[in-house]
């Protein structure tokens, strides 16, 4: 701590010397290596210093040393962003654990329990799950493209069945800790390829890790399942899962885990994977309407479920919409949309099975992140806005005849699904998508609505989003006399 500080004194005395010379004019008067040495950004003075060794050495010197908790990977203070806005204190520091299942922070606990055992915290606080590992993404925050200097070192925890998290670590070195920490265990149960448990495939996470089951009720004609995650109180979440009736697409008709026909016909008709062609893929991003290999599957999961919503064909609990959808789009007629400009960019082509990961990293970036092989006509537009509108209106339009592949390039391609046309009483694509009607009202093998909406709901179309009517897409289907298969889709999706 004396070494730093008296580093950071002779720092401030150089910065007060540069200072006063430009001030007199008499900056040539200055040692050349007096300019040249000094540092001049926040970064350059921390690593000069040796500020984020401090922590370590004072632990080190310390009388109290901490035993590592049995059983976790990484631990260790974070500060934990509020998420209601009425908060005094909008970030609250926790004692934070990543497993190989998932991660974890410490809060509360009775002082019953306090007073029993104060030496180990982890016996009396509350252990609260934040995400299971294999249905989490990470997402790196860049403070300059947020214009927060405030969010550096922060990181997202991103989850399909829980609230997100924005986390901030204590410097370099723990935030590179935990990043790595969390993707390292994402990667090794995919690898592992382990089915998770039942209650992880159905977003069912108890909030407190072994205190606080799921309440279950059940009845004759209908099954609801609430599912507490007593969180703590500045955000409390409830996920509901239930199943009314009968219908055609009803949730209690999905087709268990590895159990759908569709499955050996759409493994079948996708035998490489749709970015390294490595044979027999079996991961699937829903969205995309992809197939991909394990390795692959990672990369994608690192993007965040914005860009890709990986599940695994076999072991996870998929619609039959889904699979549908999957079956309908696959590796063909997807990359003939993500690659088509391939053939434009120079220096680039699409790696093998055995390629390093690195190299399948940059590729899957390059594709689907930063949108580098799709190709543009002349009449598409050359500036953003130009495009951006024209495929808004490629979406909606193609969402209309329910042209799957004309919604999968529009989206590719940067239409929205939020988009309301305001000729048509403020509609979305889902909302025209939802009351299309085949073109032979008997013929339902050629009538992809379904399939259509699904796509757009991956996409982020909302299912409450209203017309100018205040009419969602499943009013408009009831009310202008859509299929009674697009009715009962909808319902189900909405439940």
């Amino acid at each position: 701590l004396t070494t730093s500080v008296a580093l950071v004194g002779s720092a401030a005395a150089n910065a007060g010397a540069i200072a006063m010379a430009l001030g007199k004019g008499q900056i040539n008067d200055l040692d050349e290596s007096v300019l040249t040495n000094h540092p001049v950004t926040l970064e350059e003075i921390e690593s000069n210093v040796r500020f984020w060794e401090l922590p370590k050495q004072l632990n080190i010197c310390s009388l109290y040393q901490r035993k590592p908790t049995a059983g976790i990977i990484v631990e260790g203070w974070l500060y934990k962003k509020s998420t209601n806005r009425l908060s005094l204190n909008q970030w609250a520091r926790r004692w934070f654990m990543l497993d190989g299942k998932g991660v974890y922070y410490l809060k509360g606990g009775s002082e019953s329990k306090k007073g029993e055992s104060k030496d180990n915290p982890n016996e009396w606080m509350d252990r609260i799950k934040v995400c299971d590992i294999l249905l989490c993404t990470v997402r790196e925050i860049n403070m300059k493209a947020k214009g927060n200097p405030n969010l550096r070192f922060c990181f997202e925890i991103i989850s399909p069945n829980s609230k997100s998290y924005l986390l901030q670590a204590c410097g370099p070195d723990d935030y590179k800790m935990w990043v790595d920490g969390i993707r390292s265990c994402i990667e090794q149960q995919l690898i592992a390829g382990k089915l998770p448990p039942e209650n992880m495939l159905l977003g069912n996470s108890s909030g407190k890790s072994s205190k606080a089951g799921p309440y279950r009720s059940k009845g004759k004609a209908a099954e609801t399942e609430t599912i507490d995650y007593s969180v703590d109180g500045d955000s409390a979440i409830a996920g509901r899962r239930s199943s009314v009736g009968g219908g055609l697409f009803s949730p209690e008709q999905n087709t268990a885990p590895g159990k759908s026909p569709l499955i050996p016909k759409i493994l079948e008709a996708n035998r490489v994977c749709a970015d390294c062609s490595a044979i027999n893929p079996d991961w699937a991003s829903l969205n995309l309407g992809v197939l991909v290999c394990i390795e692959c599957s990672g990369v994608h999961r690192s993007l965040g479920v914005h860009v890709s919503k990986v599940r695994s064909i076999r072991l996870d609990d998929i619609r039959d919409s889904e699979y549908k959808l999957l079956m309908e789009i696959g590796n063909d007629n997807a990359n003939t949309i993500w690659e088509a400009g391939l053939h434009h960019q120079k220096g680039w082509t699409k790696p093998q099975s055995g390629a390093p990961r690195k190299a399948k990293e940059e590729w899957i970036k390059s594709k689907y992140v930063w949108k580098g092989f799709l190709e543009y006509n002349e009449e598409d537009g050359r500036e953003h806005e130009d495009r951006e509108a024209k495929f808004c209106r490629d979406l909606y339009d193609a969402s209309r005849r329910c042209d799957l592949l004309g919604i999968a390039d529009a989206l590719a391609k940067g239409g929205s699904v939020e988009w309301k046309n305001s000729e048509e009483g403020g509609k979305t694509a889902l909302h025209v998508c939802a009351i299309s009607q085949p073109g032979n009202r008997d013929d339902l093998d050629s009538w992809k609505g379904i399939q259509c909406a699904e796509l757009l709901i991956q996409n982020g179309a909302k299912l409450s989003a209203e017309d100018s009517d205040h009419h969602n897409a499943l009013d408009c289907a009831v009310v202008l006399g859509a299929r009674r298969e697009m009715i009962e889709y909808l319902e189900a999706r909405g439940s």
